[in-house]
């Protein structure tokens, strides 16, 4: 069995969840448990150096590389290519090295493995057709600390001996954004784990680690519960959909981590000077002593509905902030405000979060906003109008662009800042082949879109409504759409 094959089947058959950027990773159900071959490379190591492959190298060497390997990108285009040299601790299949050579891409697109120096991993590689070792997310390589519940089974395959049916670990995770950088989740250490199907129940415990492992389970469907808090929440790694219930062959060794999530919330409204809730606003949340105006925290948009919710969120003490970058942006014309209605972050009053409280009702109330405009804008056509969808843009000279409102049929209205300029356009999306048979002629040739001829609106003194009228499609009868 070649080891790009195995890499696959490994990893599909102990169940190992898929990471997901840029690229997307194959998914499967668990099946039988694999054999660990001798022509794979699986190991645990630490990175000792790390290099740039030259860009002509990597791109004399792609033309023989199949498309969807690290250095090769879908147009023919050669995407940047690093070297990771590990010191290998413990090897799981293949030959025995003291140091080993991995590549991987640097662009997020082709899947690549940002290994960070001195971190220790466990690693999966498969051979390129260039002879190097490669490995990806979709690999299953992950640090070393995610790998506890997967190590032992590794070593029990190496071995010959007896693997876990289902094992995993159940570890307490923060939302993102919200948890400290490079720390470590902390594990559920001692928790009762029970397996369940409809004819059998099973039942272990988490070590000091949060690691569980049951053996010998029958195929069937299976749900799994654990006895924990009832401020906590339990669902599947890298899932929102809570523990759902899993099919497991005969014969399978899955991988079933768990997230511990907190279920404390904080939820309220952005308010503005009118005491009414803005229809659109985004808020961002920090732990206390984190906030940066130049780094993201978690993001919540309100809406229609005049709320925004965080959900998930564990004990502590955070800051809230709206408008954090402080842009210009007419849909929502104010600047960037500290809750619980100040400017300045040293004046911010921290939001205190008990284990499992719900805060439901908080609102950051926002002063007198940036000066705005109103601009109503009617669409209208030449001829009949055609089927097929209508946008309407203003593209601002500084800030953020408005949003569109459709207020009745053919008729928009932005809000736009005083001192701003903007060119309002508006195009049509057709449908080439309905047109063509609705007119009963197959020479006339149909656009696949229209657009009409753009307004630039002076900053000062422009007017309050505008028309724009796209031109007739030139030959035969149009279908009206209503």
């Amino acid at each position: 069995m070649i080891w790009r094959g195995f890499a696959s089947v490994l990893l599909l058959l102990l169940g190992i969840p898929a990471a997901v950027f840029a690229c997307t990773c194959s998914q499967s159900a668990p099946g039988k448990c694999a054999v660990l071959p001798q022509d794979g490379v699986v190991f645990l190591g630490t990175v000792t150096g790390i290099s740039a492959v030259p860009q002509a190298s990597a791109a004399s060497e792609s033309a023989d590389t199949p498309a969807g390997s690290p250095d090769s990108l879908a147009d023919g285009s050669s995407a940047p290519v690093f070297r990771y040299r590990f010191r290998v601790q413990e090897r799981f299949a293949g030959p025995v090295s003291a140091t080993i050579d991995v590549f991987t891409g640097g662009d997020d697109g082709d899947c690549g493995y940002r290994f960070k120096d001195g971190a220790e991993y466990l690693v999966f590689t498969h051979e390129g057709a260039d002879g190097r070792l490669y490995s990806t997310i979709c690999d299953g390589t992950r640090p070393a600390a995610d790998a506890r519940a997967l190590l032992p089974q590794l070593r029990a395959m190496r071995q010959g001996q007896h693997v876990a049916s289902v094992f995993g670990m159940i570890r307490r995770v923060d939302r993102p954004f919200l948890d400290a950088p490079d720390a470590p989740d902390p594990p559920l250490a001692h928790v009762s784990i029970h397996l369940r199907s409809r004819w059998d129940r099973f039942e272990t415990g988490t070590n000091s680690e949060g690691v569980y492992s049951l053996y010998d389970v029958h195929a069937g469907t299976y749900t799994l519960s654990a006895r924990v808090s009832p401020h906590i929440e339990l669902t599947a790694h890298s899932s929102a959909n809570g523990l759902q219930p899993f099919q497991l062959q005969a014969g399978a060794c899955y991988e079933y981590d768990v997230d511990a999530l907190p279920t404390g919330e904080i939820r309220g409204s952005v308010i503005g000077p009118d005491s009414k809730p803005l229809p659109l606003a985004s808020v961002e949340l920090y732990r206390a002593g984190s906030y940066s105006a130049g780094r993201p925290g978690l993001w919540s948009f309100q809406g229609s509905k005049g709320t925004f919710d965080f959900d998930h969120i564990g004990r502590g003490r955070y800051i809230l902030v709206f408008n954090r970058t402080n842009n210009l942006n007419p849909n929502s014309p104010f600047r960037r405000t500290f809750y619980p209605g100040v400017a300045d972050l040293v004046e911010a009053k921290p939001i205190v979060l008990k284990e499992g409280e719900r805060r439901l009702n908080l609102k950051l109330k926002l002063s007198e906003g940036l000066p705005t405009r109103h601009l109503r804008v009617r669409v209208k056509w030449t001829g009949s109008r055609p089927l097929g969808t209508v946008t309407v843009m203003a593209q601002a000279d500084h800030g953020d662009n408005p949003a569109a409102r459709l207020v009745a049929p053919g008729i928009y209205e932005f809000t736009l800042l005083e001192d701003s300029r903007y060119t309002i356009s508006a195009w049509q999306d057709l449908i080439p082949q309905h047109l063509a048979s609705r007119r009963g002629t197959s020479g006339c040739g149909v656009p696949a879109r229209l657009d009409t001829e753009p307004v630039t609106l002076a900053a000062a003194g422009a007017p309050g409504q505008i028309t724009l009228t796209f031109p007739s499609l030139g030959c035969g009868k149009i279908a009206r759409s209503e």
